[in-house]
């Protein structure tokens, strides 16, 4: 063999070796990306089910509702003075705002997040949103990524109305009745 066909060889064997490592970096790079998006999403699934974080939805939803009447407690909001120790309706909104970044910069998968979730995230920011106004007139991009998230997710279920049930797949037939179910399909 000649010198100028083993360089040649030699060649297109180095560049066989560069091409398989490339495919197997970026393989592997996929699985490392699955893996933390997996570890990010579980990470926010265990807040979201963490019993403390139910206590602020309730206390939040109760907070809001007595003491936003008051137009001194508005007055507080406004000018910031609002107490942020141990407040529910701030501890709701902040989280889900981290959520929401996670969601928008695809750290974590949003249709995994959604497909458990979208209604709790819409509940949340009903229970808030009386105090958006108020807090963004000061910073007006307070929880725009709390903002996202629900939009996200009033999307999510305009488009999965009936549930995201995988189709094929026999449901259950479910045989508990109760007269409140007949009321309402009645009064339906």
């Amino acid at each position: 063999m000649s010198q100028e066909i083993l360089s040649t060889a030699a060649a297109i064997g180095t560049f066989v070796v560069i091409a398989a490592t490339a495919i197997a970096a970026v393989v592997q790079l996929r699985h490392l990306r699955a893996q933390n998006q997996l570890t990010g999403l579980l990470t926010v699934l265990a807040r979201v089910e963490d019993p403390q974080f139910n206590e602020w939805v309730d206390a939040a939803r109760e907070m809001v509702r007595s003491r936003m009447p008051d137009p001194a407690y508005r007055r507080a909001i406004l000018d910031g003075t609002v107490e942020r120790k141990n407040n529910p309706w701030l501890n709701l909104a902040n989280s889900y705002d981290w959520v929401g970044s996670l969601v928008k910069h695809k750290l974590i998968p949003e249709e995994s997040l959604l497909d458990v979730y979208s209604s709790r995230v819409i509940q949340s920011w009903d229970i808030v949103e009386s105090i958006v106004p108020l807090v963004r007139k000061r910073a007006p991009a307070v929880w725009e990524n709390f903002e996202y998230l629900v939009v996200k997710a009033r999307e999510w279920n305009a488009q999965h109305v009936e549930g995201a049930y995988p189709k094929g797949v026999p449901r259950l037939q479910i045989g508990v009745t109760w007269p409140e179910l007949a009321q309402n399909v009645e009064s339906a």
